[in-house]
């Protein structure tokens, strides 16, 4: 009589565990995002009073180079939390489809597999019962939210780009017809330098690279 091994685990535990893993890192990608998107708010607010600070005329009115050159760090600040948006939902969709990739391989298991039927395997085509993609369109749409989740990263990191080019191109013109001090000089050539070591050091990916992810296969 064979003995039972109690530590032997089986294709469909392991199956049922990486549908786990994958619905708790989906659940936790619009968490996250939740946190980040407060980081934004607390940024647009700010920028928000040092726009109304630029707009504000008369003698009390605040002086302008210093409030662009505020406006830069502003935007410097958020375009970092733009790239760690961007960063986490990338970094979470590669681990989801991680497990997505281990349970669609144990679902093509033939031998002493769990035998499921190809069109109700992960990986499937999946057909809503009606599709369209149109935006004004009431119906289910092709569409990823977590594709989704990393186009509004993006879109914030382009808007704090744009402002930050704004309010840096003011900075300099401001200097250049007023009476700069040299600490606001040296504010100015400090601002492009951190923007290319906020830059550089995303496109290099040296902000939380995970040490298990690979693109070997």
């Amino acid at each position: 009589m064979p003995i039972e091994n109690n530590n032997e685990v089986s294709l469909k535990e392991l199956r049922e565990g990486f549908y786990k893993c994958r619905s708790f890192e989906v659940l936790n990608l619009w968490r996250r995002s939740f946190l980040l998107s407060i980081f934004q708010v607390l940024c647009f607010t700010l920028y928000g009073v040092l726009a109304s600070r630029l707009l504000a005329a008369g003698p009390g009115a605040a002086d302008p180079l210093a409030v662009n050159e505020i406006a830069c760090a502003v935007a410097l600040v958020g375009m970092s939390f733009a790239v760690i948006w961007i960063m986490m939902a990338k970094g979470s969709k590669a681990w989801y489809e991680v497990y997505e990739r281990y349970i669609f391989e144990i679902e093509r298991e033939e031998t002493d597999g769990l035998k499921i039927p190809e069109r109700y395997r992960l990986g499937a085509l999946c057909r809503p019962w009606e599709m369209n993609s149109n935006l004004f369109s009431k119906k289910a749409g092709r569409y990823s939210p977590s594709r989704l989740n990393i186009t509004i990263g993006t879109v914030l990191l382009t808007t704090w780009f744009v402002v930050l080019l704004v309010h840096y191109t003011a900075s300099v013109a401001c200097y250049i017809d007023g009476t700069g001090s040299r600490c606001q000089l040296a504010i100015l050539a400090l601002i492009p330098a951190v923007f290319l070591a906020i830059a550089l050091s995303a496109l290099y990916n040296k902000w939380g690279r995970s040490r298990s992810l690979t693109e070997t296969i």
